[in-house]
């Protein structure tokens, strides 16, 4: 039991500092919606899913996007933190790096999306 309290501990530890270091270096400096100077994963979200952020709102649109890579990278620490060799860890990143951030990003667009239609 103790062993799960550390574990969802270092979660959410990790999970606040890569939010807040998101925050301070990304979220602070944006001002309007820019396609040529729009991150690479609003960027994604409009070509991919044809999201329209100006009608949902570039920011919170922003902010959902930093909440769900900080869940991702906070995630993908846990999973991976009980390999002890460093290069089984990288390879283990690699493969489920891709497939989380799919799949997290495809529920955020449907949520959106859905949203739209409203």
């Amino acid at each position: 039991m103790v062993e799960v309290a550390k574990t969802l501990l270092e979660f959410i530890l990790v999970f606040l500092l890569i939010y807040v270091i998101y925050y301070l270096f990304y979220y602070r400096k944006i001002k309007k919606f820019d396609r040529k100077k729009a991150p690479v994963n609003v960027k994604y979200m409009i070509y991919r899913y044809n999201l329209d952020v100006v009608k949902i709102g570039y920011k919170r649109v922003f902010k959902v996007l930093m909440l769900c890579d900080s869940f991702i990278i906070a995630f993908i620490f846990t999973i991976t933190k009980m390999v002890d060799n460093i290069y089984l860890r990288f390879l283990i990143i690699f493969l489920l790096i891709f497939p989380v951030f799919v799949f997290v990003y495809h529920v955020v667009a449907n949520y959106y999306l859905k949203k739209e239609e409203q």
